[in-house]
């Protein structure tokens, strides 16, 4: 578009004179982008709405008896907001943007590339098997790939010859207490969504809910889905792998 971009996020936009400072300073043609724009106040929200309908800001002036409101013309801008789920927009805020897109998970190929053009960016030697264990581990994140190439190149200098092989990747991230070293991440999310294991993640705080471990965790259904369970936050928990082959059992 050749415009120019200036971003923020939902949670740091705690009044509505930060918003206002944001929007009169737009030039015509810039693009405003609003990362987890779901996490705007509700008074921040209802307080964009004119500048989205027909580029218009009403400033309270003053307070008390003196107060008074002044509608200023802002420049024609683009905004642009990211969710992890439209159904986390109100409907009112949704239904100001005329185009809505949704962003699918990376799949495993695409993250194994990230993962060879990541060890290429460092001279890191790394094989095809490597790459694509790396990525089959990973949380669909690019981030969380990079995190876990970092951890494995750091094991291949200290443990081998600095090279990534699909041996060298498996014993390092056998080191991480992670959410994927018992069943692929990739196996793993075509049930269970991105954002639901991120949620459940952060919930139990990386532990087992039955002995606290952080060590071969795996997502457990509370009620499984054979039995009607659903795949939300609510109906999952981290259990290890020994605690939920116990759970197991005692179901059988």
């Amino acid at each position: 578009m050749g415009a120019n971009v200036k971003a923020t996020t939902g949670p740091t936009l705690e009044k509505s004179s930060d918003l206002a400072g944001l929007l009169t300073n737009l030039e015509e043609g810039d693009v405003l982008f609003i990362d987890e724009i779901q996490r705007l106040q509700k008074f921040i929200e209802k307080y964009l709405y004119p500048p989205m309908d027909d580029f218009k800001l009403d400033v309270v002036i003053d307070q008390g008896e003196n107060a008074r409101s002044v509608r200023l013309n802002l420049p024609r801008f683009t905004l642009i907001g990211s969710a992890e789920k439209k159904e986390q927009l109100t409907r009112n805020l949704l239904s100001r943007f005329q185009i809505i897109e949704s962003m699918d998970d990376y799949s495993v190929d695409e993250l194994a590339a990230i993962a060879r053009r990541f060890a290429k960016s460092h001279n890191v030697a790394i094989d095809e098997d490597a790459a694509g264990r790396i990525a089959r581990s990973a949380d669909g994140m690019p981030l969380d790939v990079l995190n876990r190439l970092r951890h494995v190149r750091d094991y291949a200098h200290v443990k081998g010859d600095g090279k990534i092989s699909l041996a060298v990747a498996e014993a390092a991230l056998k080191m991480l207490a992670s959410s994927g070293e018992t069943q692929d991440a990739r196996e793993s999310r075509e049930a269970i969504p991105s954002a639901v294991r991120r949620e459940v993640w952060r919930r139990d705080e990386g532990r087992c809910k039955k002995c606290g471990s952080r060590k071969n965790l795996e997502y457990d259904h509370i009620i499984p889905v054979a039995e009607g369970g659903s795949n939300t936050a609510r109906n999952i928990e981290l259990l290890c792998e020994a605690c939920n082959r116990a759970k197991s059992d005692l179901i059988r």
